[in-house]
């Protein structure tokens, strides 16, 4: 056992020079062939090899190789170079780093790189390869923005608020004070609010991304990011109102990106220059506003007693229809300075409506013996609207589709259409001979009737559509009834028809 030993001991000594030996050549071996393979974007060669392995710096930017730094120290200079020469002006009392995409790697290496430190700093210093500490300010998932000053931003911020909601709500709101409900007619802020979360954290970014002042911010909150500003030079009967839907902005924004505007109806003179830059906000700000307006509460439809007593077509008011009155208040939403949505909130009624009350003929007395005729009514659910003679030279009566203001016109016999025309005062009409000497004119059709002049038409077929053309104020249908042609006797268009 005392033999082996040592031998042992003297076999491991041997092994351990034998692999140190080897290992060495190896990296030796294996930096000649780094080297050979390698290409930088500072030309550097190799001047040989040391016999002890050195520490180096190797410089990368976006994964290329800028160059092997001896001393780093050059690294520091030129960072204190590149910030006194290019961003102590526009960022004072500020840090600069480097590029987020320049990362080092530390090795040892038995490589003997030529000496440019000097020119890799120039590298760096000429590529403006550094940050600039700012900070980042996310806009909820719309944008990132990087501010110099998250003082400039947040007043930038209060600035592009106050665009929209006026500065007295605005410091109640800020002061949590209460804000009473309206108790007169009128409108009145009540909220203000942004859509997006905003949050802002420390941070780099290059030089040319970052907002240095207040106005600039106030410019991207406005229109985005590189904005090109339109002016426009009002003319002759310019109106804002005009102005701002000839660029395609409302009034009120046109009014909130020029300070010489107070409001949508001021007057605009001609001359004056005006910014109509479309309004293209990078946050949108959200402000509740309350209005109470008087609002009409409308009567029921007209209740229609029958009479027997009275001649068909003859008409008495027992009561006189009257709207009502009602406080209703709203709850409007507008973003960035146009609405876009209400809903109503409350509503009073300080005024109860009146139904009208009409009482109606229905006495056979009066009525005009058709003979063989059979006429029927010229609109489904019809009602009345307004009797023969209601008023002064109404020689016709006027029929109402009830549940389809917009429905549908049938002729009320067979017969042969003689007219099919336009007047100013009649609108589209038609005119039907239905035999046997009667000859009815359908007035106020809501367009041109299908049926051609010469056509012969059944009882009940469809001649056309309710409308309003001609002079009329209501959806109808105008019937005047003719006996012996439309030169004829004109009669009471109920005392042929069974109203």
């Amino acid at each position: 056992m005392k033999i082996k030993t040592p031998l042992l001991i003297l076999l491991s000594l041997i092994l351990s020079v034998f692999l140190a030996y080897t290992f060495d050549a190896q990296n030796k071996a294996n930096s000649e062939v780094a080297i050979s393979d390698e290409v930088s974007l500072v030309p550097q060669k190799s001047l040989g090899m040391y016999d002890e392995p050195i520490e180096i710096t190797r410089l990368f930017y976006q994964g290329q190789l800028i160059g092997v730094v001896h001393d780093e120290s050059i690294l520091e200079s030129t960072r204190a170079r590149t910030y006194r020469d290019k961003y102590a002006e526009a960022f004072p009392d500020t840090t600069i780093s480097y590029n987020s995409d320049i990362y080092f790697y530390k090795e040892k290496t038995y490589v003997n790189y030529e000496n440019k430190d000097r020119e890799i700093g120039n590298y760096l210093y000429d590529n403006d390869l550094f940050l600039v500490d700012a900070y980042k300010v996310t806009l909820g998932d719309k944008d990132v923005i990087y501010v110099k000053s998250l003082d400039d931003f947040k007043e930038a911020l209060r600035e592009f608020v106050l665009n929209f909601i006026s500065e007295e709500t605005f410091i109640k709101l800020e002061n949590h004070e209460e804000i009473i409900s309206l108790k007169t007619y009128g409108v009145q802020e009540v909220n203000v609010s942004l859509e997006d979360t905003i949050t802002a954290v420390k941070s780099a970014a290059p030089s040319e991304d970052i907002f240095t002042n207040k106005n600039e911010i106030i410019i991207y909150l406005c229109y985005g990011r590189n904005p090109q500003l339109e002016y426009y030079t009002v003319q002759d009967f310019d109106t804002i109102e005009g102005v701002a839907k000839k660029f395609g902005i409302t009034p009120q924004q046109l009014v909130i990106i020029n300070d010489q505007l107070n409001g949508v109806n001021q007057f605009i003179y001609s001359g004056m220059e005006l910014n109509v830059t479309y309004f293209n906000c990078a946050i949108n700000v959200i402000v509740e506003k309350e209005r109470m307006v008087l609002e009409p509460v409308y009567s029921p439809s007209t209740r229609y007693e029958r009479d027997s007593t009275m001649a068909a077509g003859q008409t008495i008011v027992l009561q006189a229809g009257k709207d009502g009155k009602k406080n209703t208040m709203y709850q409007d939403i507008y973003v960035n300075g146009v609405l876009t949505s209400y809903k109503q909130k409350s509503t009073v009624i300080i005024e109860q409506p009146v139904q009208e009350v009409i009482r109606v003929g229905a006495s056979a007395v009066g009525y005009i013996d058709t003979g063989d005729k059979d006429f029927r009514l010229p609109v489904d659910n019809c009602w009345v609207m307004c009797a023969y003679g209601c008023y002064a030279g109404h020689q016709g009566t006027d029929f109402g589709n009830e549940y389809e203001p917009y429905g549908k016109i049938y002729a009320c016999e067979n017969g042969i259409v003689t007219h099919n025309a336009y007047q100013y005062d009649m609108g589209w009409f038609i005119c039907i001979d239905h035999g046997g000497g009667f000859w009815f004119r359908y007035l106020h059709m809501s367009h041109k009737s299908p049926i051609p002049v010469g056509t012969t038409v059944i009882r009940s077929q469809y001649i056309g559509d309710i409308g309003m053309t001609g002079r009329t104020n209501a959806p109808h249908v105008h019937i005047d009834v003719f006996i012996g042609g439309l030169g004829g006797n004109r009669v009471n268009p109920c005392t042929v028809l069974p109203c």
